[in-house]
């Protein structure tokens, strides 16, 4: 089984699966965020993504990047996280979504994208930063693109590490 992994790097690893540019709203560098598909966590920082928002080809953006603090442990479960969650599928403003994750039972943190310069607008009201402040970054080409919207439902879980399947029901 392969598995996404998002960072926040200074360089471009030359093992990257998808590899983009970030700025701040300034215009300021802000490193590249990295993408590996592979079973074992490449870096220290990577956190584990939905695979599905990782394209190669995918154009540019902004993305609204909120991170749990270190030393702070937040369960998946917790009421706030399942509120983003309900807002986020109730309320599609973005392009793409995906919640970052350093194991099966707690949330660390959400990356959500939206396209074009009408893309910031977009993601000024991210249901993720509700929970921890957000940091919004303009996203270079060649990393997200913009899959289907899930069928539901994406909420609930059988076991600790298994969602529903978004996509087909069995």
């Amino acid at each position: 089984m392969s598995r996404c992994w998002l960072a926040i790097a200074d360089a471009a690893p030359k093992d990257a699966t998808a590899i983009a540019e970030l700025e701040d709203v300034a215009g300021a560098r802000a490193g590249v965020l990295v993408a590996w598909s592979r079973r074992s966590k490449p870096v220290r920082n990577a956190l584990r993504a939905d695979p599905r928002i990782v394209d190669p080809a995918g154009p540019a953006g902004w993305a609204s990047l909120v991170l749990v603090p270190p030393g702070v442990r937040v369960a998946f479960d917790d009421l706030a996280v399942q509120q983003a969650r309900r807002d986020v599928l109730a309320h599609p403003r973005a392009d793409a979504v995906s919640t970052l994750l350093r194991d099966a039972s707690h949330f660390d943190g959400a990356i959500t994208l939206a396209r074009g310069e009408e893309g910031r607008v977009r993601l000024h009201d991210d249901p993720f930063a509700r929970v921890f402040p957000a940091r919004m970054l303009r996203l270079g080409p060649g990393i997200i693109g913009a899959p289907p919207a899930p069928v539901g439902p994406t909420i609930e879980r059988y076991g600790s590490a298994n969602p529903w399947p978004w996509d087909r029901f069995g």
